[in-house]
């Protein structure tokens, strides 16, 4: 403890909080403008909502469209496959087959990444732009209920 710091045989100086918050200016609340900033919070967590709704939407939709397209080339493989007289044609033929489906299984996984990346990143910047627009707004608002020094 400091040597200069009255104590009252607590863990704590008596310290008189009236005199530290005296000079303290507490800016005029604003009910207006609270509720301006949170309508414009609001806005922004819809429009970010409504961004990764509208894109994961797409998604699905394109998975559909891969998974009839699989069924579809599934069907047709196993009559090619049926077809094919010798069993070193159907070993070559399952093996051009495997190989397509997992081409086209990576080709799914990285666009299902960049649509992720996509989303975050739209997202991301719909939140920040509204953040830094709240700092700016507390900024505004505290340089206004501050007095001016002379």
């Amino acid at each position: 403890m400091a040597a200069n710091a009255k104590t009252n045989g607590a863990m704590f100086p008596d310290w008189d909080f009236t005199k530290v918050w005296a000079d303290m200016k507490m800016p005029e609340f604003n009910v207006d403008a609270m509720v301006a900033a949170q309508q414009k919070n609001i806005e922004a967590m819809n429009l970010a909502n409504k961004t990764v709704v509208e894109s994961w939407q797409g998604f699905a939709k394109k998975q559909a469209e891969l998974w009839q397209a699989a069924v579809e080339d599934t069907g047709a493989f196993a009559q090619d496959v049926a077809s094919a007289k010798e069993p070193t044609d159907k070993v070559a033929k399952q093996a051009a087959f495997a190989k397509a489906a997992l081409e086209n299984s990576l080709s799914t996984a990285r666009e299902a990444q960049e649509i992720a990346a996509k989303t975050t990143n739209k997202t991301v910047d719909i939140v920040s732009k509204r953040w830094a627009e709240g700092l700016d707004e507390v900024v505004n608002y505290v340089g206004k209920a501050t007095p001016k020094a002379a």
